[in-house]
């Protein structure tokens, strides 16, 4: 076989793996998301009904977090604007959980085995990490704004209010309750309830 008939059988095959290939999700329409993924419902389910936060909330804190990406890291640092350093924390997965707050969760809840690139561990983590802010700082389960706040900033962050000086922040908190309340609407209309 030659080199031309080889790539125009390597071009003809790829093709028709990316032709097999499920369509993306609209990541800005939950019910689009459930279609496309019905384990990360069932999962998130089960986050919420363990947890006692909204399925709407826990994805609407994914999105931001993550953008659905399993093994999303957080950025590196570039010296000199080009070599690769270190990351900027450990964040990673789904969740974009650190390290030590990630063998907390592990430990505390005895999913010892939990994967941050997992969805089912992930999303579990979220609905832990949002009922505990709810518990120890008395924060309504329905506030996205507040709870979002308190994820990314941690519990002795959120206390400080560090984020009032930061308005980027605060913009994404903000986003991730509008998605919140979208979610939900979206889920009336495709999940009515009884």
């Amino acid at each position: 076989m030659n080199g031309l008939s080889y790539f125009s059988l390597l071009l003809f095959c790829s093709t028709l793996l990316v032709g097999c290939t499920p369509s993306p999700f609209d990541e800005e329409n939950l019910c689009s998301i459930y279609e496309q993924r019905p384990e990360w419902e069932q999962a998130t389910m089960a986050a919420e009904k363990r947890w006692g936060i909204s399925q709407e909330l826990l994805m609407a804190v994914i999105r931001h977090e993550s953008r659905f990406v399993g093994d999303a890291e957080a950025p590196r640092r570039y010296h000199f604007g080009f070599i690769p350093g270190k990351r900027l924390s450990s964040a990673y997965g789904y969740s974009q959980a650190l390290d030590p707050t990630w063998g907390e969760y592990q430990q505390r809840t005895g999913n010892s085995d939990g994967e941050r690139d997992e969805f089912e561990d992930a999303v579990d983590f979220v609905g832990w990490y949002l009922n505990r802010a709810h518990r120890s700082l008395q924060i309504s389960r329905s506030d996205g704004y507040n709870l979002y706040l308190v994820y990314h900033e941690g519990h002795r962050g959120f206390l400080r209010q560090g984020y009032k000086n930061n308005p980027r922040l605060m913009r994404v908190a903000s986003r991730v309750n509008n998605t919140r309340v979208s979610y939900r609407q979206q889920l009336s209309q495709c999940r009515p309830t009884p």
